[in-house]
């Protein structure tokens, strides 16, 4: 078999012209199997075989040197700074900086991990401060969003939880100095979600009556279409439920519930001529359980508190509403949210976080929806991060499948948020996660495997997985399992 060898040697840089063709003809002579002159190989003079000459290269050309006809040029590699990360355990993310909450450790980064929504929406690392946070039970998804709320109000921010309903939030706003309404049956205490809340000071009288007047509408007309099971209303309910509305503003310029449903049972003589006399009826009966029904004595009289602005922190509890029907767990969510809408999207109330908790239940109600939709589009005019947390995406197929429009605005919320924190899930529940929030495959198989206290960080384009780190103090106040260790 006939063989051809190859002659191979490095370039220099700066490789002369008649240096370059010596080199061309000793490559030649080499794989033309002639034999090349040691003087020629070690680049010395005629008649210096001895070494006596000069070299005219510092670095001669031989088998063992490392200079040739072939450049070396690299092919560009691209990956993502994860695979860089695993291949290369020297090269890993920077992290988000130290401005903002201590969370714990950035697990790659073997560093701390802080986070802040509004430094990094200053910085433009995110578009929004939304925040979503999901993980199966037991994951630490809770004790995640308790500490980061806790932790952030001793650096100057305040907190709002629109509803708690298993009193999880309770020792947390106590432990921070903050203050606790209890609604429920047989609780004293009286939440009127007609109240206008605190006006803001670029408002003038005209807009401020305008702005109430329509959150007012929305409720009133949110509790009708609870009670309906979303049958929409007919015009003329509407207008009659309008007049009640606007004779009750003007008996009382802070109305209630029962007198508006008064005005609906007993028209004006205006409203009786341009509805009729049972135009309203119907509107009327099926408000008429708000105050007599499975919410009496909650939200049908003045308010007994009020919102405390300066407060750290305001929790709504809802826990003694555990085991009641589906529609009085709505209507109360609907009545305790508006309130507390008015008095959280103040823009002089400067920064709050807003929790939804069990968020799966408040997305599978239109109202709640249509007002989480609205503090999401509105966060950065009103200085608010919403924070929702639920167990899984997969929760979202109880609302409808994925042609439902109700589905689809609620699937928005999560895409929406700039800020996705991901527990541990099941694996047959990854596909929708992924789809839902944009996770890589690297990522899934990370989130299936996580431990107990770790997630993973979707913060804008960038990827963490960060250990949370809680106290003993700590853990006694945020921990969810207690009965279960005791």
């Amino acid at each position: 078999m006939k063989t051809t060898r190859q002659a191979v040697a490095f370039i220099p840089n700066n490789e002369s012209r008649s240096a370059r063709r010596q080199r061309h003809q000793l490559q030649d002579q080499a794989v033309a199997g002639q034999p090349v002159p040691l003087w020629k190989k070690l680049g010395l003079l005629a008649g210096d075989e001895e070494g006596l000459g000069q070299p005219r290269r510092q670095q001669p050309f031989g088998s063992h040197s490392f200079r040739g006809p072939h450049r070396l040029h690299p092919a560009p590699h691209r990956a993502s700074t994860m695979t860089f990360a695993a291949a290369y355990p020297f090269i890993t993310e920077s992290g988000l900086g130290h401005e903002g909450t201590y969370i714990g450790t950035d697990v790659f980064g073997s560093g701390a991990f802080s986070y802040d929504p509004w430094v990094l929406y200053d910085k433009g690392v995110i578009s929004g401060p939304s925040i979503v946070v999901i993980g199966t039970v037991g994951t630490g998804k809770s004790m995640c969003g308790k500490s980061f709320v806790a932790r952030s109000i001793t650096l100057g921010r305040k907190a709002a939880v629109a509803s708690d309903p298993k009193g999880e939030w309770v020792p947390v706003a106590h432990a921070v100095g903050g203050k606790v309404i209890s609604v429920g049956p047989g609780r004293a205490t009286r939440v009127n979600p007609l109240d206008a809340g605190p006006r803001s000071r670029d408002l003038s009288n005209a807009q401020w009556q305008a702005v109430v007047r329509q959150r007012r509408r929305q409720l009133l007309v949110a509790l009708v279409s609870l009670m309906r099971q979303g049958v929409p209303m007919h015009p003329v309910e509407h207008t009659a439920l309008d007049m009640a509305l606007t004779d009750a503003v003007a008996a009382n310029a802070t109305p209630t519930l029962p007198m508006v449903l008064e005005y609906l049972l007993n028209p004006s003589p205006e409203a009786r001529e341009l509805v009729g006399p049972d135009g309203g009826r119907a509107v009327a009966h099926s408000l008429r359980r708000t105050v007599s029904g499975d919410l009496e004595g909650m939200f049908d009289a003045p308010s007994t508190v009020s919102f405390d602005a300066d407060a750290p922190m305001m929790v709504m509890d809802t826990s003694a509403l555990i085991g009641a029907s589906e529609q009085a767990l709505s209507l109360a969510a609907a009545c305790g949210a508006t309130w507390l809408e008015a008095a959280i999207t103040n823009p002089d109330g400067g920064k709050r976080i807003v929790v939804y908790d069990e968020g799966w239940r408040m997305l599978a109600d239109p109202y709640m929806l249509v007002k989480m939709s609205e503090q999401w589009r509105l966060a950065r005019t009103y200085g608010i991060a919403n924070l929702l947390i639920m167990h899984k995406v997969a929760d979202l197929n109880e609302i409808g499948d994925s042609t439902s429009g109700h589905r689809q605005k609620a699937l928005g919320l999560l895409t929406e948020a700039d800020t996705r924190i991901i527990y541990r899930q099941k694996h047959d529940s990854m596909r929708l996660t992924k789809d839902a929030l944009g996770l890589t495959e690297a990522e899934c198989e990370q989130v299936e495997e996580l431990p107990k206290g770790m997630g993973l960080w979707k913060v804008g384009n960038r990827s963490f997985i960060v250990a949370n780190q809680v106290t003993s103090e700590e853990l006694d106040v945020f921990g969810t399992d207690t009965r279960m260790t005791q």
